[in-house]
């Protein structure tokens, strides 16, 4: 894919690195020829400077072609405009801004343009770390389910099947002194051990109360 790193900070330039190396064809550009410079010499993508939403610097970068374009500078106001550069005039097929300050977020959301906030995924997370210390949430799936990671450290010595039908979750895999193992139905799960676990988020906290040790801000 052809893809438009708007911005060369620590987010747009790993980003731009990482998505290089895995064959991607990438043009980046920032303002700032030390952020650019910082890429190095084994940068394989193109690096333009100029003025971000500047369409020259835009067309330089191939955004009549882009099959994606990403807008992460610090500075809200610059991610809106290219992006709606990118959208309305170029009608490109995908366009993901970064969002600075999560209080303008709405303004985003009216434009319809997707966005990532790693300020607020940042808090997200610490989140979940602070009131559940044996739980991480690995992945959402839709709305109402997730995948987990949970550390037994409650409860009754019992088996997969029964926290399976209990719970109304699939176990996946367990952890039991560091070696990751696939379960069968009838295995037991001891104390101490993590389980992989996709559960509806229903019974997610009933799950957690139960086995994991309960920790509440």
């Amino acid at each position: 894919m052809h893809i438009i790193i708007i911005g060369c900070g620590k987010l747009g330039g790993t980003l731009a690195k990482e998505l290089s190396i895995n064959g991607h064809d990438i043009s980046i550009v920032d303002h700032d020829s030390e952020k650019l410079s910082v890429l190095g010499s084994g940068f394989n993508g193109t690096k333009i400077k100029g003025i971000e939403y500047d369409q020259d610097h835009l067309m330089e970068a191939g955004i009549d072609h882009a099959d994606f374009v990403v807008a992460v500078t610090a500075d809200d106001n610059i991610n809106i405009t290219v992006s709606l550069i990118a959208r309305k005039i170029y009608r490109v097929p995908r366009i993901i801004a970064r969002v600075g300050d999560p209080n303008r977020k709405y303004i985003y959301d009216m434009l319809e343009i997707e966005t990532i906030c790693p300020t607020q995924l940042g808090v997200e997370i610490l989140k979940r770390k602070i009131s559940i210390k044996s739980l991480d949430v690995l992945a959402t799936i839709g709305k109402d389910t997730e995948i987990i990671e949970l550390t037994v450290r409650k409860g009754k010595f019992c088996t997969v099947k029964a926290i399976e039908e209990k719970y109304a979750c699939i176990i996946s895999g367990v952890e039991i002194d560091g070696e990751f193992i696939i379960p069968k139905r009838e295995d037991y799960v001891p104390h101490g051990s993590k389980i992989i676990c996709t559960i509806n988020k229903k019974y997610k906290e009933k799950l957690i109360i139960s086995l994991a040790k309960e920790l509440t801000l």
